[in-house]
């Protein structure tokens, strides 16, 4: 008798921890999509990154990576109050924008300050704000061995996630030739968090279908 209410205890509670977690992911979900309609927020749309030479880094972007620039702003004049409200120098001069489609991923847009006044250092791996735009390849040691025929400096060689959720996923970093760092990346048979088929799956390019791409 006793084993039997015992039992019939560990299902009650067992279900109760069940309806518990249940609860919690639809509140989740419906928070989460609660925030969604509101906001409307469909995606990224651009990464914006800041350039010495505008000229030069389309190059870059054009003739070694093989994205295309698509529209330009300026140069535009900046007023001392929206200097101010976005943390500028005061005497930075005009900026000149273009916007790069890169594949079949978010647009990059590159912004080139004259006589810009602010840091011209980069930041360093570590500090807060540092960043980098990482490009999928679908076969990264030929990507790496076309990157290197155009100088581009590597600061390692590809590595390959042993274990984990990224398990699968070779990486490797290189720098533009202003010094902004970017990143290769290529899991051809997925990464090591998909075996456990998760609710979310990570976006990724090699996914995409296309529609929209870069026309020839």
């Amino acid at each position: 008798m006793k084993t039997k209410i015992k039992t019939q205890e560990n299902n009650l509670f067992k279900s109760s921890s069940v309806i518990v977690m249940a609860v919690v992911l639809l509140t989740f979900s419906t928070n989460r999509t609660f925030a969604q309609q509101q906001a409307q927020l469909l995606g990224v749309d651009h990464i914006g990154i800041n350039v010495p030479d505008l000229k030069q880094a389309v190059a870059f972007f054009s003739d070694v990576l093989g994205f295309r620039a698509v529209t330009s702003i300026g140069p535009v004049s900046l007023e001392a109050a929206w200097k101010e409200a976005n943390h500028m120098q005061s005497g930075t001069g005009p900026v000149t924008i273009k916007m790069v489609r890169a594949g079949f991923g978010a647009n990059i847009e590159l912004f080139e300050y004259k006589d810009s006044k602010g840091n011209t250092q980069q930041p360093g791996a570590d500090d807060i704000g540092a960043s980098h735009i990482a490009f999928y390849t679908s076969d990264i040691k030929a990507a790496v061995a076309y990157l290197r025929s155009k100088d581009v400096k590597f600061l390692a060689e590809p590595f390959t996630m042993p274990s984990g959720d990224t398990q699968g996923e070779t990486f490797v970093y290189f720098l533009t030739p202003w010094g902004s760092k970017l990143e290769l990346v290529s899991y051809p048979n997925g990464k090591g968090y998909e075996k456990n088929k998760p609710y979310t799956l990570l976006w990724s390019p090699k996914n995409a279908s296309g529609k929209g791409g870069i026309k020839k």
